[in-house]
């Protein structure tokens, strides 16, 4: 599905708005879905709904999106995707059949290439039913990426500083053909009135 961003998405305030999505999807009885946040510097390009994965295949996700967005001046993201942890003083994750006891998280990634080789930034935010409402916790900065998901923090990297690369090598009609490639994958794009126009003149182009 393709759309128009109905709201700004400020590079500052990416990590309220990835929360109040989550929030609106817990509100409506889903799990979070996993949502990526696009910008060319502070202005906000895209916001994607990722389509369904199979565990472990995320960064595949990722880069259908990112070979439609990268080529189109992208250099800052924002990821949220949901999961469980635990203590690491835990010998085993606490889980047995029919419970889970791992506490709920949401996991946000921060990719910067902004005028700057990339910088990534990690944070967790445990969250809960308390009842009258979904709360979410304090943040909890994750400094060493490893302790989350190395391998994406490290793809992203690449690929971030890599993108001007990926640009020269990409035309209007590869740019035109990833759009359908992924909106027939299944992801769900809202983009900024600039960017959903230039696409659609590639498209009828």
């Amino acid at each position: 599905m393709l759309d128009h961003l109905a709201t700004d998405h400020a590079w500052g305030d990416a990590a309220a708005s990835l929360l109040a999505t989550a929030a609106d999807d817990l509100d409506a009885g889903t799990p979070p879905a996993p949502t990526l946040l696009a910008y060319r510097g502070e202005e906000p390009v895209a916001v994607v709904t990722l389509r369904p994965f199979e565990p472990g295949d995320l960064l595949q996700a990722l880069l259908e999106v990112l070979a439609l967005l990268l080529p189109l001046g992208v250099d800052r993201l924002a990821l949220s995707v949901s999961g469980r942890a635990w203590s690491l003083d835990d010998p085993i994750p606490p889980v047995t059949d029919g419970a889970d006891l791992r506490t709920r998280v949401l996991l946000l990634t921060f990719a910067d290439a902004h005028d700057r080789p990339c910088h990534t930034r990690v944070e967790v935010h445990p969250f809960e039913d308390e009842g009258d409402g979904w709360c979410f916790g304090p943040a909890l900065d994750i400094d060493d990426a490893g302790a989350a998901d190395a391998g994406l923090d490290q793809a992203l990297t690449v690929l971030l500083d890599g993108r001007q690369e990926l640009a020269d090598s990409t035309d209007d009609r590869a740019i035109a053909a990833q759009l359908g490639r992924v909106l027939l994958l299944g992801h769900m794009l809202s983009l900024s009135p600039t960017t959903a126009e230039h696409l659609q003149d590639l498209v009828a182009g």
